[in-house]
Parts: structure tokens; C-alpha cells; sequence
């Protein structure tokens, strides 16, 4: 009886682990590739033939590239010869007073200095005399042409009189620009028509607005003609001038975004900049050309002549530490907060892949994960997939 009890209590144990195994496998086996199964498919997706033939889609690689780092180049501030003046004498003359100091801010018309000339005497004497026989002559020739309309006297002495009075006219008018290249304004050459203002003295004035950066007038000194007396400056925009060796010039461009570190302050102390120009003449000897970075100077930080060092986006060295994986920048779309790249597989599927991706560098992107070697990664036109993937 014994016996019988224990064979039963035997077969009840073994039904129940039957059916524990079994419901366990139900429940935990079979529900788990399920699940895999509808995470697999909704990474894969497929487009019709049709819209890859409207929209064509090319396939990249991940390319290997050296670890580098930004090439530091030593540069010069200078001044944009838009935004600058050197201001001299238009005729021979002596410095009697020098009315600014260097560092000086003027206006467009400001009094820089006052000279004394005898040649702008006697231009100033000349008009004087041409502008009172134009007046006599004016009223001659009026004279002529109301007698001979009146025929009292002949066409030949009409005639006379008309040409000279244009003579006169002609000379006072050539006179007078003499005045205004010599740096007269229009009031004070007025002055001289009323007779009120005869004098031999010169104001030079500044032809913008600035900063006096350089002067060289000293009272009591003669000057010559067109001799450099001092040199204005707007110092809100000012150029960077680089260096460049011909064997790095391909990886710069005009609009290229430069870094200017001047010398002597922090590595924090940075100013940003544009490049503006690049050099299409190498010198023969340093085999250089010269690339020009416009910067804007509100701050004051920089100053012509003042030596910096600048970084330009494009220039760069190799640091011979590594390699580093890339794709084109447009291969790498952003999907609910994800990096994501698609992939294509041999029998037609594409798969959204996620991707952990670093730094960008110009127009790619370093992936630090994600893709494999070899992987047929989308990348222009891969726009058209995102939205074929986001419909599923």
C-alpha cells in the first residue's frame, strides 16, 4: 500500500513539472523572438522602386581618416585701407599749428593742422583779380549786346567783348578748383569772392572718421607737396594677414571661419573672423601666399602692427595619433532625440541604425559607434528614407 502511495505521489510530481516546463516555454520562450521579431521590423523598412527612381539615393562608406588638429599660424593686424587716410599738404608750406595729438578721435571735416603757404597766396590773389575782371568784363560784354541789338556799334565789336568776358569766366573757374584741390571749402572760397577772406593760410582737415594713429607734423616744419603729415584710421574693422605654405593652401576657402589669439593675453581671449581673401600668387621664395581675415575691432583688443596667432577652419596638421571613422554629415539624421543612419542590404531591406557620432568636421562627422565596415550607409537623398521610415 505503502509502495502504491509513494508511485502515486510519483506521477503527480512528475504531471506538474510537465506542465510548469510547458507553461514556462509558452510564456518565456515563445513571447521572446516575438518580441524580437517586431523590434527587428520596425528597423527594417522597404521603398518602392518607383520613389528611389524619383528620388536616387547613394551610398557611402565609413572613411578612415588621421586624428588632426588645427594649424596655429603667426599673423600681423593691419589696417583696411577702406576704413583708413593719410592726410597731407596739397602745396608747399610751413606748419604754424598742429591741433590734434595721436590717439586723438575726429570727424569727417575736423582741423588736423593750420599752414601758412605763398603759393596758396597767390592763388588766392589770382582769383581775387579774376573774379573783379570778370565783373568788369561781364558788364561790358552786357554793354556790346544791348548796343549792337540797338545797332549803334558792329557784330565784330560784340563779339569782342563776349569772348573776352568767356576768357575770364574760363580762368576765374580754373582758379577757383585750384582752391578746392588745395583743400579750401566752399565757404571759405566764398569768403574770398566777398573779399572778406584773403589769406595764405591752409586748414588741413580729415577726410573721415577715425583715430589719429600716426603724426608727423611738427610746428615750424616745411612741408612739401603731398608729404604725409598724419594717417586716420577707423579701427572697428581691421585686416589679419597670414602666411601660408603652398602645400596647405587647398584646405582653406574664401567665408572660411578664423580663430585670432593675440599675443600676450589669454588662450581665452580669442576674436573671431572671416576670411576674406586668398592669395593667387605664391612668393617665389617662401613659396607662400598670403591669406587676408577681416575682424571686427569694436572692443578695441587689437591693434595695427600687433602680432597674433590665428587658426583657420580647413588648415589643419596631422597629429599621427590614431584614425578616426567618418560619413557625410548629411548621411546622420536626428530622429526623436537619436542619431540615426540608414543601411542598405543586399536583399533590398533598408535599417534604421543608431549611431553614437562626435565631433563634425567641415561637411562629416566622426562615428564613434554603430556602423560596421563595409556597411552601404545613405547619404545624399537619404532625406527620402527618413520619411519612408518615420511612415512605419
Amino acid at each position: 500500500m505503502t509502495a502504491i502511495l509513494q508511485r502515486y505521489k510519483m506521477i503527480v510530481f512528475l504531471i506538474v513539472l510537465v506542465s510548469g516546463a510547458a507553461y514556462g516555454y509558452r510564456h518565456f520562450y515563445k513571447k521572446k523572438p516575438e518580441k524580437n521579431l517586431a523590434q527587428e521590423s520596425k528597423s527594417f523598412f522597404k521603398v518602392s522602386d518607383e520613389i528611389l527612381k524619383r528620388h536616387p539615393v547613394t551610398f557611402v562608406s565609413l572613411k578612415e581618416v588621421s586624428r588632426f588638429e588645427e594649424l596655429a599660424l603667426p599673423g600681423r593686424i593691419t589696417y583696411d585701407p577702406e576704413s583708413m587716410a593719410r592726410v597731407g599738404s596739397t602745396v608747399e608750406a610751413k606748419i604754424k599749428k598742429v591741433l590734434v595729438r595721436e590717439g586723438d578721435r575726429v570727424s569727417q571735416g575736423s582741423p588736423l593742422a593750420i599752414l601758412s603757404s605763398v603759393q596758396l597766396g597767390e592763388v588766392e590773389a589770382a582769383y581775387v583779380k579774376a573774379r573783379a575782371s570778370l565783373e568788369a568784363l561781364k558788364l561790358q560784354a552786357d554793354r556790346a549786346k544791348e548796343l549792337f541789338e540797338m545797332k549803334v556799334t558792329a557784330a565784330k565789336e560784340y563779339e569782342l567783348a563776349t569772348m573776352q568776358y568767356k576768357t575770364a569766366k574760363t580762368e576765374a573757374e580754373t582758379t577757383r578748383i585750384k582752391l578746392e584741390n588745395y583743400g579750401l571749402t566752399p565757404s571759405e572760397i566764398e569768403g574770398i569772392e566777398r573779399g572778406v577772406y584773403v589769406s595764405s593760410n591752409l586748414v588741413l582737415r580729415s577726410p573721415i572718421n577715425g583715430e589719429v594713429t600716426e603724426r608727423k607734423a611738427i610746428i615750424g616744419q616745411q612741408t612739401s607737396r603731398n608729404e604725409e603729415l598724419f594717417t586716420i584710421a577707423n579701427l572697428n574693422n581691421l585686416w589679419v594677414l597670414l602666411d601660408v605654405y603652398e602645400k596647405d593652401l587647398g584646405g582653406v576657402n574664401e567665408g572660411a571661419q578664423a580663430t585670432i589669439y593675440p599675443f600676450g593675453t589669454e588662450e581665452s581671449t580669442k576674436i573671431q573672423g572671416r576670411v576674406a581673401y586668398v592669395g593667387a600668387v605664391l612668393d617665389s621664395v617662401k613659396r607662400t601666399a598670403k591669406i587676408r581675415i577681416m575682424v571686427s575691432n569694436r572692443g578695441g583688443k587689437l591693434k595695427p602692427g600687433q602680432t597674433v596667432t590665428a587658426k583657420v577652419a580647413g588648415l589643419v596638421v596631422s597629429t599621427g595619433d590614431g584614425k578616426r571613422r567618418m560619413l557625410p554629415l548629411e548621411a546622420v539624421h536626428e530622429i526623436e532625440g537619436r542619431s540615426v543612419v540608414f543601411v542598405h542590404h543586399d536583399d533590398g531591406r533598408f535599417e534604421a541604425v543608431n549611431v553614437v557620432v562626435g565631433d563634425i568636421i567641415e561637411d562629416d562627422i566622426i562615428i564613434l559607434s554603430g556602423v560596421s565596415e563595409g556597411a552601404q550607409v545613405a547619404s545624399k537623398g537619404s532625406f527620402v528614407l527618413k520619411s519612408e521610415y518615420l511612415r512605419y
